[in-house]
């Protein structure tokens, strides 16, 4: 049964007190953790019905899509990574969309901008989610894919109850959304409240066109008629056949070691590359030497943050179009530059989940919009909203606008081997936040010696690309970092974090205080 653990210990070993820990399921034979409950007890059923960690994973993935349109959706994109506990091997799946050929450099400067918008049709990449779900489930899935939709289905028409975070970003977007999107989730002009009953009849009938006729009727059939049809309508003319010729990657997983750890990310367009680099860097400055919510901790973690930022603005995106020296990139160096500013991250989540099955297949997934509802493009037909994954393309360097170009890429994803044991799927939502807070949970476990609850629960320090720097409350003496410290209660915004991990004789669920979600298992 789910459990609170407290954190008793000061802050000069490996805890911290007067705060609650992150909730907690531990299972004897498989787990689920997901940022909603819906999601969880839907996963769940598909492994005690006799599904792998996969099969559990394409069913939380398209609850999700329902149940939090703001972070995710049929018009998002979706990375995995996952062990394979038979071959001992790590399988990473990038389908993250590419820029519609129409979207160029020379068509976001005619329509009078300087860079690219943040919202609207030019911010739109063709949705990579479906196909990386078919993908992962074509390869390792067992159930029957029609039968892993049916809960999402099922959702979409019954309705749920819907969660204070959902309608907190309704309330605040609501006067952006098209109409079609108004009609759905402010159906009497007001938008909908916690606990209200949300139904998405039209989203239903775009999940039940994939149930039945696979995933290429995303790429080649009427949903996809129906995204270039309103993206025109809004003054881009998308090519079908960026969508018929959309096809997800396999690609080799990035590794490197960080103390009885090998840490697994995504490669680029990736920026999980970057979270490997921050960790191979703070190997050398020798973190154990300071206490975990230490001015000396902060400080040292923020100048390797810096460079690594700097690094990544100037030497990352899309392998396809960029030449990328992956193992220099990740040999530290000094650059002492700032990072680049980059759109507010704040507006920007995702929703992360991980899966173990019985027989230790992990998975850990994220799945994204990238700002809260995406572009707030809505194709009435389809009843999901489109990405706005483009605007994180800029006008030069190695993350330039390109067609059919994939961006450098906020979303990633760890798994942590120890001593030869897959033992950890763990990840987390925050934009560009993310590769420091995957530098936080690694090094909260292995510097600190912490447990895997604690490390996701343990106050947070992170960069802004403006130089400030958001500190939850729990640290000391940061006045003298010279650095503008905004201070946040404990638990901040400073992103949602999932976990799974194998401990003994045990798979363990959990997930991070700051969010909705629920961990379960069997």
């Amino acid at each position: 049964m789910p459990q609170d653990s407290s954190l008793n210990a000061d802050h000069d070993h490996k805890k911290f007190s007067g705060l609650r820990s992150s909730k907690v399921f531990l299972a004897k034979n498989g787990a689920v953790a997901t940022e909603h409950p819906m999601a969880s007890m839907a996963a769940i059923d598909v492994l005690r019905a006799g599904g792998n960690a996969v099969d559990a994973a394409v069913t939380a993935s398209f609850c999700l899509t329902v149940t939090q349109p703001h972070l995710s959706g049929l018009g998002g994109d979706f990375f995995a990574l996952y062990y394979d506990a038979k071959s001992g091997k790590v399988h990473c799946l990038n389908s993250s969309g590419w820029a519609p050929s129409g979207l160029t450099i020379n068509t976001i400067r005619s329509e009078g901008h300087t860079g690219i918008p943040l919202y609207g049709p030019y911010s739109v990449v063709v949705p990579g989610y479906a196909r990386g779900v078919g993908s992962l489930h074509e390869r390792f899935g067992m159930t029957e894919f029609s039968n892993l939709l049916a809960p999402a289905i099922r959702l979409t028409q019954d309705g749920f109850l819907m969660h204070p975070g959902l309608s907190r970003h309704i309330h605040q977007a609501i006067s952006e959304f098209p109409t079609s999107a108004k009609q759905i989730f402010a159906p009497n002009g007001q938008s909908l409240v916690p606990g209200s009953l949300l139904r998405q009849e039209r989203l239903g009938r775009s999940l039940k066109t994939i149930s039945q006729e696979g995933v290429d009727a995303f790429y080649d059939g009427w949903i996809s008629k129906a995204i270039v049809g309103e993206l025109s309508k809004q003054g881009l003319q998308a090519d079908p056949a960026d969508f018929t010729s959309f096809q997800s990657e396999w690609c080799e997983p990035l590794a490197v070691t960080y103390r009885d750890f090998t840490v697994y990310e995504i490669p680029p367009n990736s920026m999980g590359a970057t979270s490997l680099l921050i960790l191979k860097s703070l190997e050398n400055v020798g973190l154990r030497q300071f206490k975990p919510n230490s001015q000396q901790r902060v400080e040292a973690t923020l100048k390797v943050v810096t460079d690594a930022y700097s690094r990544m603005w100037t030497e990352l995106g899309d392998p396809r179009f960029t030449k990328i020296d992956i193992n220099h990139f990740l040999s530290p160096k000094g650059t002492h530059g700032m990072p680049e500013q980059g759109n507010p991250t704040r507006n920007a989540d995702t929703t992360y989940f991980a899966v173990v099955d019985k027989d230790g297949n992990m998975l850990s997934v994220i799945q994204s919009l990238f700002h809260y509802f995406g572009s707030r493009i809505f194709p009435e037909a389809c009843g999901f909203f489109l990405n706005n994954r483009a605007s994180a393309f800029k006008l030069n360097g190695p993350n330039r606008l390109e067609p059919r170009k994939r961006p450098l890429h906020t979303l990633s994803a760890l798994l942590l081997d120890r001593d030869g044991e897959m033992r950890t799927a763990i990840g987390t939502s925050g934009g560009e936040f993310r590769p420091q807070q995957h530098a936080l949970f690694v090094t909260n476990l292995t510097d600190y010696e912490m447990n895997l609850e604690d490390a996701l629960a343990y106050p947070r320090f992170l960069l802004n690309p403006d130089g400030r720097v958001m500190v939850e409350h729990g640290f000391t003496d940061l006045n003298s970092l010279g650095r503008h410290i905004e201070v946040v209660e404990f638990p901040g915004g400073t992103g949602v974090a999932q976990a799974v991990e194998i401990f003994d004789d045990t798979k363990n669920a959990i997930c991070d205080i700051r969010g909705e979600g629920l961990p379960l298992g069997f």
